[in-house]
């Protein structure tokens, strides 16, 4: 008889407290949840990774007014409004008209190179390169040293690549008052992540099991493979007992169920 095995996420993934947590950005994909007092305290906003999708930008800018720094090599004005000219012709096609979601979606997208050109103006830059090393990538220590606004908050959603980084955002931590990082293929990845929230002076405060295209993200063992983490560096905290899920967690992709965490004891 073979016993099956069943896995979970490693006892440090989970948050020890409870914080007072607030959602900046879209339902569903594209919404994060951060920690009031780190936003509070950030004096700028640097964000790796857009794509179409700059709606926690705009909402972290509507609070805090400061200079924000984009970093994506994907798009450029010329493929956002190419983006947009094809929404129009999805608003249109019968299977979305009847789906209020994807329709209102699809609206929205059609002034998408409106909403690019005048969000990203003055102190709000889109830098078109990636994090990294190589041809059209920038380095972090100058990317932190560029901003030159701290302490910061950091965004990261760079599909992967985030792990090229980790080493870096320790580094450079005392600049940091806040991150949302989003890994991905956590399950070839939990030492490295255990590692870096060890290392890490932030405390963990919210974690989220991505869910798009529902089970394709899950592993054998049903976790997820996909996850959303928030650090703060305050020390207030609302109790002993962190809500997880968080009553403002949304599923990324609304037509599936969100994703049940299950930690080791």
């Amino acid at each position: 008889m073979v016993l099956s095995i069943i896995s979970m996420l490693p006892k440090i993934f989970k948050p020890e407290n409870e914080y007072d947590l607030i959602r900046l950005g879209q339902n569903n994909d594209g919404g994060y949840l951060v920690e009031k007092d780190s936003l509070d305290e950030a004096k700028s906003l640097i964000s790796f990774g857009l794509s179409y999708d700059w709606t926690f930008e705009k909402q972290f800018f509507k609070i805090k007014n400061c200079s924000i720094h984009c970093y994506d090599p994907t798009i450029k004005y010329s493929s956002v409004k190419k983006f947009s000219r094809k929404s129009i012709i999805n608003l249109f096609k019968i299977k979305n008209l009847f789906n209020k979601k994807i329709f209102k979606s699809n609206l929205r997208n059609i002034f998408l190179y409106n909403d690019y050109k005048r969000f990203f103006s003055k102190n709000v830059i889109h830098f078109k390169s990636s994090i990294g090393i190589g041809r059209n990538k920038s380095n972090f220590s100058d990317v932190i040293n560029k901003i030159n606004l701290y302490p910061v908050f950091l965004k990261i959603d760079i599909e992967g690549s985030e792990y090229r980084i980790l080493d870096d955002i320790i580094r450079f931590q005392e600049k940091i008052a806040g991150l949302v990082i989003e890994f991905h293929d956590v399950d070839l990845h939990k030492d490295t992540i255990s590692n870096f929230i060890n290392q890490f002076n932030l405390s963990l405060c919210h974690i989220h099991g991505q869910n798009p295209s529902g089970k394709d993200y899950l592993d054998i063992n049903n976790d997820p493979t996909q996850v959303e983490m928030t650090f703060t560096n305050t020390k207030n905290i609302l109790s002993s007992d962190p809500k997880i899920p968080h009553p403002l967690d949304q599923p990324a992709d609304f037509r599936h169920q969100d994703v049940p965490l299950n930690f080791m004891i």
